[in-house]
């Protein structure tokens, strides 16, 4: 068997949905069909991937590189080309997969560098949300972004992996390459068991924060950074108070943005529990009545697909990624980026008119398991094209 294994390398920036997509799709991938290695940016490494290298050393080779950095960098870049060519050259993959802007660029550039004889025979790409998506990104950076895209996916890449069918319209609509070189592949998670209500909020202590057994908890597991906008969620937690005195918000997650957070909650600390990082996050989200999530943008969420495992119905922007998993009425309803007032009426109704738990489950079920998104990777690892009624999928999607 060992023969005919399919060698691998994984090349990327680790830390966020990024870095949880590796880590699953390290560790589910056959050993027995695929010989892998990951290269990996350092810079930007959050705990979630620190303490999961470990088990993916079980299964892959790891190789760190400091010079995958996100800010652009002509030295670090130019030192992380070298040391993917080098080892490109030397491990001879069959497929080269890069994930995040930054090593997608890195990566498919060293493919090209390496030429013909690489023995490198399938490149794929997976973008997390496209860097011109970001809007921060703007004027001329964002014109030689998209350039930059177009150009890596007409001459260096098989097929790119859009985590959702929002993520690949956005390419479409930049042209940056035709229908049949993307794919939507949802991030998936596995379907294991998840604590009830009662023991997972036992897990987060909330009868030592103060919150009664009975009240209704609105929760986020998300990093507070801007791209999840939690001041918004603030927002919508104070206009939810004001009609709703029982209720508390529960913001699972660290980031650069929470002094500003606790500051915006100083007129209702009383319901707003800052719990930092916790490597339980997915299993802790059972103990939610709501799920609120008021990014300005996404790719595919995982934390959101963790409340749908968990039957926690969801309010949720209405923003790429985000109103894949959301369908109105079935599991959570979507409300316009920025707009508390509009956040607070959905949870609102969500808490008076409760989704039942097994509708909810049922949506992550038939989209968002983790087997069906390793099913579909290692085919295209392998070869197999995507067949008519995947695309017909996609294009209900």
């Amino acid at each position: 068997m060992t023969a005919t294994k399919r060698r691998v390398l994984i090349i990327q920036e680790a830390m966020g949905g990024c870095g949880r997509h590796v880590v699953d799709l390290v560790e589910g991938l056959d050993p027995e069909r695929f010989d892998v290695t990951v290269m990996y940016g350092t810079s930007r490494i959050d705990d979630y991937y620190r303490k999961a290298l470990p088990a993916m050393a079980g299964h892959a080779r790891l190789i760190p590189c400091d010079d995958l950095v996100r800010p652009i960098s002509p030295a670090h870049e130019l030192r992380a080309l070298r040391a993917v060519m080098r080892v490109i050259r030397e491990f001879r993959p069959e497929v080269v997969h890069c994930h995040s802007s930054k090593a997608g660029v890195i990566g498919r550039l060293a493919v090209l560098l390496c030429g013909r004889h690489s023995g490198v025979r399938r490149v794929f790409y997976t973008p997390h949300a496209y860097s011109f998506q970001a809007p921060e990104f703007g004027g001329r950076k964002r014109v030689v972004f998209v350039g930059l895209e177009r150009w890596m996916s007409r001459h260096a890449t098989t097929l790119t992996f859009n985590v959702s069918a929002g993520e690949r319209d956005a390419a479409l609509a930049e042209r940056l390459d035709t229908p049949a070189k993307f794919e939507v592949v949802y991030n998936g998670v596995a379907d294991v068991p998840v604590p009830s209500r009662a023991e997972a909020r036992a897990l987060l202590g909330l009868d030592g924060l103060g919150v009664p057994a009975d009240a209704p908890v609105v929760g986020v597991t998300a990093r507070l950074v801007e791209q999840k906008d939690p001041l918004t969620a603030i927002g919508v937690m104070k206009r939810v108070v004001e009609q709703r005195p029982d209720a508390h918000l529960v913001m699972v997650g660290d980031g650069d943005l929470e002094p500003a957070a606790r500051e915006a909650a100083a007129g209702i600390a009383d319901h707003v529990h800052f719990l930092g990082y916790r490597p339980d996050a997915e299993r802790v989200v059972a103990a939610f009545d709501v799920y609120l999530l008021s990014s300005l943008y996404e790719g595919m969420p995982y934390s959101l697909v963790e409340a749908l495992r968990a039957g926690v119905p969801i309010a949720a922007t209405d923003t790429t990624g985000n109103d894949e998993v959301v369908t109105p009425g079935a599991n959570g309803t979507l409300f316009p980026v920025g707009d508390a007032e509009a956040g607070a009426k959905a949870v609102l109704g969500l808490l008076e008119h409760p989704i039942p738990t097994e509708q909810v489950r049922r949506t992550y079920r038939e989209r968002f398991t983790l087997d069906r998104m390793l099913e579909t990777i290692s085919a295209r690892y392998e070869g197999v094209p995507p067949t008519g009624g995947e695309r017909d999928e996609e294009e209900r999607a």
